[in-house]
């Protein structure tokens, strides 16, 4: 009796650990491209390699960014805590950490 209840207890065990498992594989990662379109980033900036276009004429265009610009100096300026020729972006990031990762690793991606 006590070794079907071991076993019993190991075959839950496993249940209950794959399902953990297949649950945390299952959640949607954040997307870049869409956190900037959400975030309203096209306002001011295009992006015309992924196809996002600002409707103002002046707008600079970040398709080539990534080559120019690192992760980390990326998350610092949208922190306003970088300068980009001695001046500040024009408005801080307002989503979560998580989303500014995401947005700053799809923008390196851009080159």
């Amino acid at each position: 009796m006590k070794n079907i209840l071991i076993y019993l207890g190991l075959v839950v065990t496993i249940v209950a650990l794959y399902g953990f498992a297949f649950t945390i594989a299952d959640q949607p990662k954040a997307d870049g491209k869409k956190i900037f379109v959400d975030s309203k980033c096209n306002m001011c900036h295009t992006v015309t390699s992924a196809g996002i276009e600002s409707k103002k004429s002046d707008a600079t265009d970040l398709s080539k960014v990534g080559a120019n610009r690192t992760v980390e100096f990326l998350t610092k300026y949208l922190k306003k805590e970088a300068k980009l020729n001695d001046k500040d972006h024009k408005s801080s990031f307002k989503g979560t950490d998580e989303d500014l990762t995401a947005l700053v690793q799809w923008l390196s991606t851009l080159k």
